[in-house]
Protein backbone atom coordinates (compact mmCIF):
# COMPACT_ATOMS: atom_id res chain seq x y z
CA UNK A 1 0.00 0.00 0.00
CA UNK A 2 1.36 3.37 -1.16
CA UNK A 3 0.86 6.05 1.79
CA UNK A 4 -0.22 9.65 1.12
CA UNK A 5 -2.87 12.23 1.55
CA UNK A 6 -6.47 10.73 1.83
CA UNK A 7 -7.96 12.08 -1.34
CA UNK A 8 -11.89 12.34 -1.19
CA UNK A 9 -14.70 13.98 -3.13
CA UNK A 10 -18.86 13.60 -2.02
CA UNK A 11 -21.57 14.49 -4.42
CA UNK A 12 -25.69 14.09 -3.80
CA UNK A 13 -27.88 12.21 -5.95
CA UNK A 14 -31.48 12.76 -5.72
CA UNK A 15 -33.64 9.62 -5.74
CA UNK A 16 -36.32 9.49 -8.81
CA UNK A 17 -39.69 7.52 -8.87
CA UNK A 18 -37.55 5.36 -11.88
CA UNK A 19 -35.40 4.71 -8.67
CA UNK A 20 -37.64 2.33 -6.92
CA UNK A 21 -38.34 -1.57 -7.89
CA UNK A 22 -42.11 -2.67 -7.26
CA UNK A 23 -41.53 -2.63 -3.38
CA UNK A 24 -41.41 1.27 -3.35
CA UNK A 25 -37.55 1.00 -2.21
CA UNK A 26 -34.69 1.82 -4.15
CA UNK A 27 -33.61 -1.35 -6.36
CA UNK A 28 -30.01 -2.70 -5.45
CA UNK A 29 -29.13 -2.14 -9.05
CA UNK A 30 -29.26 1.34 -8.82
CA UNK A 31 -26.32 1.44 -6.79
CA UNK A 32 -24.45 0.97 -9.57
CA UNK A 33 -25.18 4.29 -10.93
CA UNK A 34 -24.57 6.22 -7.31
CA UNK A 35 -21.05 4.65 -7.82
CA UNK A 36 -20.75 6.11 -11.23
CA UNK A 37 -21.92 9.64 -9.99
CA UNK A 38 -19.16 9.45 -7.56
CA UNK A 39 -16.26 8.50 -9.87
CA UNK A 40 -17.40 11.33 -11.75
CA UNK A 41 -17.49 13.38 -9.29
CA UNK A 42 -14.35 12.05 -7.83
CA UNK A 43 -12.66 12.48 -11.06
CA UNK A 44 -13.82 15.95 -11.85
CA UNK A 45 -12.81 17.72 -8.31
CA UNK A 46 -9.14 15.93 -8.30
CA UNK A 47 -8.01 15.74 -12.14
CA UNK A 48 -8.63 11.97 -13.23
CA UNK A 49 -11.10 12.16 -15.80
CA UNK A 50 -12.12 9.00 -17.23
CA UNK A 51 -12.73 11.18 -20.10
CA UNK A 52 -9.19 12.95 -20.28
CA UNK A 53 -7.51 9.75 -20.02
CA UNK A 54 -9.32 8.25 -22.69
CA UNK A 55 -8.84 11.74 -24.92
CA UNK A 56 -4.99 10.79 -24.18
CA UNK A 57 -5.37 7.43 -25.40
CA UNK A 58 -5.94 5.23 -22.01
CA UNK A 59 -8.69 3.29 -21.62
CA UNK A 60 -9.81 2.59 -17.75
CA UNK A 61 -12.55 -0.30 -17.83
CA UNK A 62 -13.93 -1.59 -14.40
CA UNK A 63 -12.84 -5.07 -13.82
CA UNK A 64 -14.22 -5.31 -10.07
CA UNK A 65 -17.02 -4.27 -8.42
CA UNK A 66 -18.27 -4.87 -4.90
CA UNK A 67 -21.78 -3.21 -2.74
CA UNK A 68 -22.31 -4.15 0.67
CA UNK A 69 -25.91 -3.09 1.10
CA UNK A 70 -26.61 -2.49 4.53
CA UNK A 71 -30.03 -0.21 5.13
CA UNK A 72 -32.35 0.51 2.37
CA UNK A 73 -32.94 4.13 0.37
CA UNK A 74 -36.50 5.32 -0.50
CA UNK A 75 -38.27 7.64 -2.79
CA UNK A 76 -37.89 11.22 -1.76
CA UNK A 77 -34.22 10.87 -0.12
CA UNK A 78 -30.89 11.89 -1.04
CA UNK A 79 -27.92 9.49 -1.69
CA UNK A 80 -25.08 10.99 -0.51
CA UNK A 81 -21.93 9.54 -2.43
CA UNK A 82 -18.00 9.58 -0.47
CA UNK A 83 -15.51 8.73 -3.26
CA UNK A 84 -11.68 7.78 -1.47
CA UNK A 85 -8.86 6.95 -3.62
CA UNK A 86 -7.07 4.05 -2.66
CA UNK A 87 -3.10 4.54 -3.00
CA UNK A 88 -1.25 1.46 -4.59
CA UNK A 89 1.65 0.95 -6.65
CA UNK A 90 -0.16 -1.17 -9.48
CA UNK A 91 -1.53 0.37 -12.67
CA UNK A 92 -4.76 0.83 -11.14
CA UNK A 93 -7.40 2.92 -10.03
CA UNK A 94 -9.09 1.72 -6.43
CA UNK A 95 -12.11 3.23 -5.69
CA UNK A 96 -13.80 3.16 -1.99
CA UNK A 97 -17.29 4.67 -2.23
CA UNK A 98 -19.60 5.24 1.34
CA UNK A 99 -23.18 6.02 0.58
CA UNK A 100 -25.53 7.64 3.14
CA UNK A 101 -29.28 8.46 2.94
CA UNK A 102 -29.42 12.60 3.33
CA UNK A 103 -32.35 12.28 5.57
CA UNK A 104 -31.10 9.87 7.95
CA UNK A 105 -27.60 10.31 7.87
CA UNK A 106 -27.35 6.44 7.95
CA UNK A 107 -24.81 4.64 5.85
CA UNK A 108 -26.98 2.46 3.13
CA UNK A 109 -23.79 0.40 1.57
CA UNK A 110 -19.93 0.26 1.12
CA UNK A 111 -18.52 -0.39 -1.56
CA UNK A 112 -15.26 -0.96 -4.01
CA UNK A 113 -14.45 -0.19 -8.17
CA UNK A 114 -11.55 -1.34 -9.49
CA UNK A 115 -10.24 -0.04 -12.49
CA UNK A 116 -7.50 -1.26 -14.99
CA UNK A 117 -5.39 0.86 -17.87
CA UNK A 118 -5.23 -0.71 -21.14
CA UNK A 119 -3.51 0.92 -24.31
CA UNK A 120 -4.94 2.07 -27.15
CA UNK A 121 -4.58 -1.33 -28.94
CA UNK A 122 -6.84 -2.59 -25.69
CA UNK A 123 -4.06 -4.15 -24.25
CA UNK A 124 -3.24 -4.48 -20.38
CA UNK A 125 -1.13 -2.02 -19.18
CA UNK A 126 1.17 -3.46 -16.06
CA UNK A 127 3.00 -0.24 -15.54
CA UNK A 128 0.86 2.92 -14.38
CA UNK A 129 0.79 4.95 -17.78
CA UNK A 130 2.28 8.48 -17.36
CA UNK A 131 -0.73 10.97 -17.32
CA UNK A 132 -1.31 8.39 -13.85
CA UNK A 133 2.21 8.26 -12.58
CA UNK A 134 2.08 12.02 -13.30
CA UNK A 135 -1.36 12.31 -11.42
CA UNK A 136 0.06 10.51 -8.12
CA UNK A 137 2.94 12.26 -7.87
CA UNK A 138 0.71 15.79 -7.94
CA UNK A 139 -1.11 15.01 -4.96
CA UNK A 140 1.85 12.89 -3.01
CA UNK A 141 1.11 9.96 -3.79
CA UNK A 142 4.52 8.37 -5.51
Amino acid sequence: MVEGPEITCSCEVPLTFGDLDPMGIVWHGNYVKFLEHGREAFGHAHGLDGMDLFRLGWYTPIVHTRIDHKAMLEYGDTVIVETRFVPNPAAKIVLRYTLRSKNTGAVVAEAETIQVFLDHDKKLVLLPPPPFTEWKSRHGLN
